[in-house]
């Protein structure tokens, strides 16, 4: 004879539902979630062209920039951005490295001689970006005039204006411009569209520093790596010079905020930081022996020095 559910006794058929309904609950629980992600997505492109300030029919090279923005409000949008540099900018900027690679330590106002090489790397580069930021601060008006309408017609708060500035430059392709200082000018790297640590921070560096954000640029001789220091309110890893805190900003690539440093690089005694906008601040540096005795041996490969009288 057959015998079904409602033959049975509580604690034998309900005993089998509850076992297969705690067993159903498990898996759920186990069972991976998905992230979330609460950002809205402006699916209309927000597409924007700098132009060259420029009254003479001059040559012109564009370049296009796209990446995906996060304001402060969570809104994501995709922005488009096609920049129409000035050859002979461009031209001029470019042949500037190459001088500056070839100047003596002499024409460079530098020492002769330095008690080791953690010293003289701190001077030579101190003089380098300085010069190099110097030279191309008043190149990058036009850049900044067409960001700061971006800002206006986005209304972006001051947070919004940073930050979108920074997702700008991280996103632009790494890659090593070479040469005797591997190193491109601002210009420079809008032009090719890449760039690497320093050049990438020496562009951010002029453009924030148009802005009004105050700005240092880090270095080490040991990483053979360079970041940005930004003067904002943040929290994370920073360096202090002349009484001010500046967050850690790595450049190279994105997903990286403001206060993070990445763990390879992490030992902040082996960086020197700069106000290379800074006159007096950039002399005292050149001016200072350190005998660098915390520093070890490079990871990698070395970046030459302006060449030597």
């Amino acid at each position: 004879m057959k015998s079904g559910c409602i033959k049975k006794t509580f604690f034998g058929c309900s005993a089998v539902f509850l076992f297969f309904f705690i067993v159903i609950i498990l898996l759920i629980i186990s069972a991976e979630l998905p992230e979330i992600d609460f950002t809205s997505l402006d699916t209309k492109k927000r597409e924007y062209e700098i132009e060259a300030d420029s009254l003479t029919k001059e040559n012109v090279i564009t370049s296009s920039f796209s990446w995906q923005f996060v304001d402060n409000n969570f809104k994501k949008r995709r922005y488009d951005i096609k920049l129409k540099l000035l050859e002979s900018n461009v031209k001029e900027a470019m042949d500037y490295i190459e001088k500056l690679a070839a100047m003596s330590y002499k024409e460079l106002g530098l020492k002769r001689k330095y008690s080791n090489p953690i010293t003289e790397s701190r001077a030579v580069w101190t003089e380098v970006y300085s010069r190099i930021y110097n030279y191309s601060f008043p190149q990058m008006k036009s850049v900044f005039e067409g960001l700061n309408k971006i800002f206006i017609e986005e209304k972006f708060e001051t947070r919004d204006r940073v930050y979108f500035v920074i997702t700008f430059i991280q996103n632009i392709m790494y890659e090593r411009p070479g040469g005797v200082l591997d190193l491109f000018p601002p210009i420079g790297t809008l032009a090719y569209r890449f760039g690497d640590c320093d050049s990438k921070a020496l562009l951010l560096y002029v453009i924030l520093e148009r802005m009004g954000v105050d700005c240092a640029m880090l270095w080490s001789h040991n990483y053979k790596h360079a970041m940005l220091g930004i003067s904002v309110s943040a929290k994370g890893e920073y360096l202090i010079t002349n009484g001010k805190k500046y967050y850690i900003l790595e450049t190279t690539y994105p997903q990286w905020n403001v206060g993070d440093i990445p763990p390879e690089f992490s030992n902040t005694k082996f960086w020197f930081i700069a106000e290379i906008d800074n006159e007096v601040n950039k002399r005292n540096l050149i001016n200072t022996e350190d005998d660098g005795s915390n520093e070890t041996e490079s990871r990698r490969d070395t970046k030459p020095s302006p060449s030597k009288p």
